[in-house]
């Protein structure tokens, strides 16, 4: 290899280790399961101020709107049922995650269910009427969960 094909190939060389050693970290975090079910629950928290907004009548009631926001989040409760994995009580962040979580898998598990079941039938509103009965379900079942296996963020 020539002088010249040495100096072009080090560039390179070094962009691709730099790369390599950072790739691992993006990876940890992007898999941290409680780094991902915080998000998921914030997309739920986002898309419960828009129905909130509509139940308050700062806005006016809107279909679309409601069936949107009610399938992202029962999107976001979808996979956060897969967030929570034996060993996710502790972590590189601060979780707000109870240990009955794991000690009563089972209830959580039905809480969880519960809760997405809840959001699916939000999401097939097409009148105002049905809309608070069944944002109220979307509520108590998000309640339900929280209580038990939510800590209060300090």
């Amino acid at each position: 290899m020539n002088r010249f094909a040495r100096r072009s190939a080090f560039p390179i060389l070094a962009g691709l280790l730099l790369t390599l050693a950072v790739a691992p970290l993006a990876v940890a975090t992007e898999t941290d399961p409680i780094q991902a079910r915080q998000d998921a629950m914030e997309g739920v928290g986002d898309a419960m101020k828009a129905l909130s907004a509509i139940a308050k009548k700062q806005v006016p009631f809107d279909a679309a709107v409601v069936q949107k926001n009610a399938k992202t989040i029962a999107g976001h409760l979808e996979s956060a049922q897969k967030l929570f994995p034996v060993g996710s009580d502790k972590g590189g962040i601060e979780t707000w995650a109870k240990a009955e979580i794991w000690a009563n898998r089972a209830d959580f598990d039905a809480k969880m269910k519960s809760a997405h079941l809840a959001a699916i039938g939000l999401a097939e509103v097409g009148d105002e009427a049905a809309f608070m009965p069944a944002l109220g379900k979307l509520g108590n079942a998000c309640k339900a969960c929280h209580e038990p296996f939510r800590r209060p963020k300090e």
